[in-house]
């Protein structure tokens, strides 16, 4: 018995053909279009988990790589401003040494004081600088301004954490420093006094940060052994404190305090200021003066204050006499056996006082508004230069630190530009059309689903009286 095809069963295998043929031709014109050999994850299963791990793969290095070109720019930017920062602090410190040269007058330092506050000004726009909205030197207290006016000097008002990104997988890159770090590190060394009135360090450890001012007054003057008729003057200008001999020599006609030089007496003269080897002065009436020679010891008593407004009296036999500023909290305590003048001491807790405020310390002193002697305004001067090339040193150590950074995130750009090409690469082997194969494919589908068509159109032609004998 012999089995024909039925209609149905032929029309059916025609379109099934048909169906698989444009299949073909269609997923070969895909992938000339898309160029990509995976266009669904059926076309290759494994490929496409493959290209999936590849894309996560760039993914991570593209975010990673942004970071690191952020990071680059901050960094630059940070190293650009520090540069400047150092030279503008070699210029204040060519200015200083200028202002203390002997030859250098008043006016001279005046105008070098007017320099460096401009310099201080501009250190000032330097340490509050900004990278977009972000402010550089503020540490990862990036909203406000990281150093700000207070009390006379300069605080940092950010914290001590350096700004980072990441760049890979528990892997942080910094993109700047603290600005405390570089404008206002503590590298203590000891509470420093200018000498000016004989103060010195107590026993105790003080407690504080910058410089202040500790204020002597003078209170009062005694003498005794005064004799040939000299009597004391005002003591509205004495500066002497503690004992000091006082020499008249009539014969010679002068006058000495202390080892300091001996002063004529000029004839007729009343009130005249003799003054010892610091400095300290006293006033002596000789309008009644017979002549005579004598030797004498004349004392002053004394009070001193950190702020001006709370004196304490010394006896001069303290050796830690504890003194405190409420408004700052500095804690200083002194030795009063040396103190042998009134007048203002310049104190520093050393190497806490910060570029801003040891720029500001050198406008005031050249400037000499508290009436300093050459030689204890140059003793002022010199504690300055100590604090002004530590703090230039932290900025050029700073700068040094932001450019090895820079390196490093040079180098993990271009080593995250290496590894996108070599996964992009890889991607591409995977996911990528061979358009050769792809173009010679798509044609022999084309010629396959053509000749397919014409045997289907021959087939569906047959009719009933093709099976009939």
């Amino acid at each position: 018995m012999s089995i024909r095809p039925t209609q149905q069963a032929t029309f059916t295998q025609i379109q099934r053909g048909l169906l698989a043929n444009f299949s073909s031709l269609v997923r070969s014109q895909e992938q000339i279009a898309s160029g990509k050999r995976i266009v669904r994850p059926s076309d290759d299963p494994v490929g496409a988990s493959q290209a999936l791990a590849f894309r996560r793969q760039i993914a991570a290095a593209e975010r990673n790589r942004t970071s690191v070109e952020g990071a680059q720019v901050m960094l630059d930017t940070a190293s650009g401003l520090l540069q400047d920062a150092g030279g503008l602090l070699a210029e204040a410190r060519a200015s200083l040494l200028q202002g203390m040269n002997g030859t250098a007058s008043a006016d001279d330092r005046r105008l070098l004081a007017g320099s460096i506050g401009l310099i201080r000004d501009r250190l000032m726009e330097i340490g509050n600088a900004r990278a977009g909205n972000r402010y550089l030197f503020g540490g990862t207290a990036i909203d406000a301004a990281p150093f700000a006016t207070s009390g006379g000097g300069v605080r940092y008002l950010g914290n001590e954490e350096s700004q980072e990104v990441l760049v890979g997988i528990d892997s942080r890159l910094t993109s700047t420093l603290p600005g405390d770090e570089i404008f206002a590190a503590q590298q203590r060394s000891g509470t420093q006094f200018a000498g000016f009135t004989g103060l010195a360090s107590g026993a105790t450890a003080d407690q504080g940060t910058g410089y202040m001012h500790v204020q002597v007054r003078h209170d009062a003057t005694t003498a005794s052994g005064l004799a040939g008729g000299v009597a004391l003057g005002s003591s509205a200008q004495d500066t002497i404190v503690g004992q000091h001999a006082l020499v008249v020599d009539g014969a010679a006609r002068t006058v000495k305090l202390g080892n300091g030089a001996a002063i004529s007496i000029p004839t007729g003269t009343g009130v005249i200021s003799v003054t010892d080897e610091h400095g300290a002065q006293v006033s002596l009436d000789f309008s009644a003066w017979d002549g005579s020679s004598f030797s004498a010891t004349v004392s002053g008593s004394a009070s001193i204050s950190l702020d001006g407004s709370n004196w304490t009296s010394v006896t001069l036999a303290e050796s830690d006499l504890r003194l405190t500023d409420a408004a700052s909290g500095n804690v200083l305590h002194v030795d009063t056996r040396s103190l042998h003048r009134a007048g203002t001491e310049l104190v520093t807790f050393g190497g806490t006082v910060n570029v801003f405020d040891v720029l500001q310390g050198i406008v005031e002193d050249l400037e000499n508004g508290d009436g300093l002697d050459p030689a204890a305004q140059r003793e002022r001067l010199d504690m300055w230069l100590v604090e002004l090339d530590r703090n230039h040193e932290n900025v050029l150590t700073a700068t040094g630190e932001l450019g090895a950074l820079s390196q490093r995130a040079g180098g993990l750009e271009d080593a995250y530009d290496t590894e996108l090409s070599q996964v992009r690469g890889l991607l591409s082997g995977v996911e990528d059309v061979d358009f050769a194969s792809a173009v010679m494919e798509m044609s022999r589908a084309e010629q396959t689903l053509q000749l397919a068509q014409a045997t289907s159109a021959r087939l569906l032609s047959t009719s009933l009286l093709n099976f009939l004998r």
